[in-house]
């Protein structure tokens, strides 16, 4: 297989190990697919066709700055300290079309499109839209430095956590 190859399948074999780990609510595995300075951001729709470009000064979905942000926000959550999360939704993410965007040295930024189907109390709902990871490259493989995560959705039922996405 050619290189261009290898790490297309690397890629996809890592995106969608990841949507398997939030799906099996695994966590602490989740978090280590991260980096310490991560960003993940879940981007605004600011009318039908334009996005939120500034997440310090734009209201965003979903905005984190740092690993220890994401762990904050798992705990909550998961303690129960979060009413509007109990009981958390089961989920299936189905992840589809990663194409790799740009490889610079250590860095692949990849984009996709994902489907997650959920169900709460006897509801069943959906979320769509598209993610664009930035990956780095480590001797243990590829870690998360920014998830970009664009939800297509128009309607929204309650809130929408890094679960549903």
């Amino acid at each position: 297989m050619s290189e261009k190859t290898l790490l297309q399948v690397d890629v996809e074999r890592f995106i969608y190990e990841e949507a398997a780990l939030v799906d099996q609510r695994r966590w602490p595995e989740w978090l280590q697919m991260f980096t310490e300075d991560m960003v993940y951001w879940a981007l605004s729709w600011v009318d039908e066709s334009d996005l939120t470009s500034d997440p310090e000064g734009e209201v965003s979905i979903i905005y984190m700055s740092s690993r220890k942000e994401l762990e904050h926000r798992i705990w909550r959550f998961t303690s129960g300290e979060s009413p509007a999360s109990y009981p958390l939704p089961r989920t299936n993410h189905i992840v589809s079309n990663v194409r790799i965007l740009q490889e610079t040295g250590d860095t692949v930024v990849a984009a996709s499109n994902w489907l997650t189907q959920c169900y709460r109390n006897r509801e069943q709902f959906f979320y769509g839209g598209y993610y664009e990871h930035t990956l780095s490259r480590t001797g243990n493989g590829f870690r998360i430095r920014a998830k970009k995560v664009v939800l297509l959705n128009d309607v929204v039922l309650g809130y929408v956590d890094v679960y549903h996405l």
